[in-house]
C-alpha cells in the first residue's frame, strides 16, 4: 500500500491521477493533462505537492562534522540562509543520492532527499553521527509545496507575512502564514528563474495549497503533478537519480555533480573522496580515449525531425554505438512574442544521455527508436532565460 501525503484528498478533488511513485501515491497529472501544465509553469505558475522528499533536519555543535563526512559538497561553505546541491557517495565514488543542503541558523541545517532513497540516506547519515549532533528526521510532521513559474513571486508575496529570500537561486528564509512558521527555499527542479519552495507543518499543507491556488487563480496558476514535473526538469537539463545518477555509474559522470563536490585540502576526509579525487583527476587530464575511470558522461541531444525518443534508446555516432538515453520524451514549448510567450506552442523530442567521452557540443548522431534512426544533435542546453521567462532554443 503506497504511502500517502497530507494532500491526498486535496489530489482526487481535482481530478488527479494517481499513480504508485517511489512507494507514494502522488499525482501524474490533473484533468488539463501534462502538455497544459507544463505550459502553465512555463508562461504564469504551477503548484506541486512534493511532500514525499524526505526532509532530515541535522542541528547542534557537530552537525557541520556531519554533513562535512557524510556529503560531497562542503557545508562549510555555507551561510545561514545559503544551500547547495551535493550528493551521497560511496567509497567507490559511485551516487547514492543527490539532495539539496538548506542552512537554516548558525548550527542547523535542513537536507532534502529522494524520496525512493529517504530510508537508507537516513541509515547512512546516522553511521556518521557524532558528539554534539542531533538528526531528526521531519519527513512526516511536514508538508512540501513547490510554486515554480513566472508568476510565482507575485502570487507568494501576497499572501504570506515578511520578506520572501533574496532573488537568487538557492537562497532560503523562515516566513511565516496565519501565524504559523514555514521554510521558504528557492531551489527550482523545473529551472524556472522564478521558483518556490514551502516547508510547512503537515497540518497547514491542504489549506496553504488552497491558498495558494485562490491567490494565483488569475495570473492563471494550476496544479500540476509528476508528469509535467518530469518534462519540466528534462527540459531545463537537471538530472534524476535512477536515470541520469546511478549507483553503478561513476558520480562525476554527471557534469552537473562536479559543482556538487569540494575536494578542498582543507576539508579534509570524507565518504568516497579518494575515489572521486582519481575521477576528478582523470578529467582534468582530458583524456577522453583513455578513460578508466569516467569513460562517459552525460550530455543533451535534442532531435533534428520529428520523431519519438525515449530512455533506453541506443545512440549512435559514426556508425557505432556510443550509448544511450537516460530520459527522453516529447515537451511542449511556447513560441515567444518579443520577449515573453505568444499564444502558440509546439512540440520537439529532447532527452539526456551516458555516452562515451570525447563527444563535442555540435555533433549530430543518431537514436535508435524502435529501431529507426532519428536524426539527433548534442546541445549545451534545451532553454535560456528571457526575463523571468525559460524559452525553448531551437534548433
Amino acid at each position: 500500500m503506497p504511502q500517502s501525503t497530507p494532500l491526498y484528498d486535496w489530489h482526487l478533488a481535482r481530478e488527479g491521477r494517481l499513480v504508485d511513485f517511489a512507494g507514494w501515491s502522488l499525482p501524474v497529472n490533473y484533468g488539463a493533462g501534462i502538455i497544459a501544465e507544463h505550459l502553465a509553469c512555463r508562461a504564469s505558475a504551477a503548484l506541486f505537492d512534493v511532500s514525499h522528499m524526505g526532509r532530515f533536519l541535522a542541528r547542534g555543535p557537530g552537525a557541520l562534522n556531519l554533513l562535512r563526512a557524510a556529503l560531497t559538497n562542503d557545508a562549510a561553505l555555507l551561510a545561514p540562509g545559503q544551500s547547495q546541491y551535493t550528493l551521497l557517495s560511496d567509497d567507490q565514488g559511485q551516487p547514492l543520492d543527490d539532495a539539496y543542503l538548506y542552512q537554516l541558523g548558525p548550527e542547523e541545517y535542513l537536507l532534502v532527499v529522494n524520496a525512493a532513497n529517504r530510508q537508507a540516506d537516513w541509515a547512512r547519515l546516522r553511521g556518521f553521527h557524532g558528539p554534539g549532533a542531533e538528526l531528526v528526521d521531519q519527513s512526516a510532521e511536514t508538508a512540501m509545496l513547490a510554486l515554480q513559474g513566472p508568476a510565482s513571486q507575485d502570487i507568494l508575496a501576497g499572501l504570506l507575512a515578511g520578506p520572501l529570500p533574496p532573488p537568487e537561486r538557492g537562497r532560503c528564509a523562515p516566513g511565516s502564514w496565519r501565524g504559523r512558521a514555514l521554510l521558504i527555499t528557492r531551489s527550482g527542479y523545473t529551472g524556472e528563474p522564478l521558483s518556490f519552495e514551502l516547508v510547512v507543518p503537515a497540518d497547514l499543507a491542504v489549506d496553504l495549497a488552497d491558498a495558494l491556488l485562490a491567490a494565483g487563480a488569475s495570473a492563471g496558476l494550476v496544479p500540476a503533478g509528476l508528469g509535467a514535473r518530469d518534462t519540466l526538469r528534462l527540459e531545463a537539463g537537471l538530472p534524476l537519480y535512477g536515470h541520469e545518477l546511478r549507483p553503478d555509474r561513476p558520480l562525476l559522470s554527471l557534469p552537473l555533480a562536479r559543482r556538487a563536490v569540494f575536494l578542498g585540502l582543507e576539508r579534509g576526509g570524507f565518504a568516497g573522496r579518494a575515489a572521486l579525487e582519481a575521477q576528478a583527476a582523470e578529467l582534468a587530464a582530458d583524456q577522453a580515449g583513455q578513460a578508466r575511470l569516467v569513460p562517459r558522461s552525460i550530455y543533451a541531444l535534442t532531435a533534428l525531425e520529428r520523431a519519438m525518443i525515449r530512455e533506453g534508446s541506443p545512440v549512435m555516432a559514426d556508425g557505432r554505438e556510443v550509448g544511450a538515453l537516460t530520459s527522453g520524451t516529447t515537451v511542449p514549448a511556447w513560441r515567444f512574442a518579443g520577449d515573453a510567450p505568444g499564444p502558440e506552442h509546439f512540440a520537439r523530442a529532447i532527452g539526456l544521455a551516458y555516452l562515451d567521452r570525447g563527444l563535442g557540443v555540435g555533433q549530430e548522431v543518431e537514436v535508435l527508436y524502435r529501431g529507426k534512426p532519428v536524426r539527433a544533435m548534442i546541445v549545451r542546453r534545451f532553454t535560456r532565460r528571457v526575463g523571468n521567462f525559460l524559452r525553448a532554443v531551437e534548433y
